[in-house]
């Protein structure tokens, strides 16, 4: 079975140390990296060379949409999934412009991100 890899990127530890548990169990997924803020997600993305990066609004130093931006000029660049507290239409419309792939709910991440991952794992870029 073909693994999905994933960049898990967000400022707070414990939030990406409870996706890690969640998405663990899910045999076709494997978390490649972590990062805290938007430089490193730009580096470990060009490192590590994850088929996603699920990756924060919000973060010191640089924010997720920056971020996103400077990832998906990468070549061959990874799939990209902003998620936020701030789920609405003009936060969703932010991440759209930056070239986010997708935009997930902070409140409900492992129940929106999966079908994403699927989908990439099947081919698909949902």
């Amino acid at each position: 079975m073909d693994k999905v890899t994933v960049l898990l990127v967000d400022d707070h530890e414990g939030f990406i140390k409870a996706a890690i548990r969640h998405l663990r169990r899910i045999e076709w997924i494997e978390i490649v990296g972590e990062a805290y803020n938007g430089l490193e997600a730009i580096a470990k993305s060009e490192q590590l060379r994850p088929q996603a990066v699920l990756m924060d609004l919000a973060m010191p130093e640089m924010g997720g949409l920056q971020a996103c931006r400077l990832i998906k000029a990468q070549d061959d660049p990874p799939f990209v999934a902003i998620a936020s507290h701030f789920d609405d239409a003009q936060h969703r419309e932010h991440a759209a412009r930056a070239g986010a792939d997708a935009f997930v709910s902070k409140l409900t991440y492992v129940h929106d991100v999966l079908p994403l991952l699927e989908a990439l794992r099947t081919g698909g870029r949902s």
